[in-house]
């Protein structure tokens, strides 16, 4: 904002400057939009200078807070694996445990049968 008042101000009293006459007005016009050049020039030249370090010291914020999220997300995996692995492990034992007890119920039922039978 105050960049583009300062340019504007300098155009305009670059304008309003009255000509003083021939030859000398194309120097001074010359002389005149060299200086607003030379002017634009360095404001750009020190505002891409500063954007630039906001932009270096930002892009190395936002790389260190990506590394963290990214280590974050790796324990958290890996927690989630560890955890998932457990319930499987549990879920096989209780299948195992399943197929003992149907097999003792199968002999039970067989044995009353037997019985019932004879009966």
């Amino acid at each position: 904002m105050l960049l583009s008042f300062l340019f504007g101000s300098i155009i305009l009293i670059a304008q309003t400057t009255p000509p003083t006459g021939g030859d000398s007005y194309l120097i001074q016009t010359a002389i005149a939009n060299g200086g607003i050049g030379a002017i634009t020039f360095v404001i750009w030249f020190i505002t891409f200078k500063y954007t630039q370090k906001q932009f270096q010291f930002a892009l190395k914020q936002n790389q260190d807070q990506f590394d963290k999220a990214l280590q974050q997300i790796e324990k958290q995996h890996d927690d989630n694996l560890a955890e998932q692995r457990r319930v499987n492990d549990r879920l096989f034992e209780v299948i195992h445990k399943d197929g003992e007890y149907k097999e003792i119920l199968t002999g039970v039922l067989t044995e009353i049968k037997n019985k019932l039978s004879t009966i």
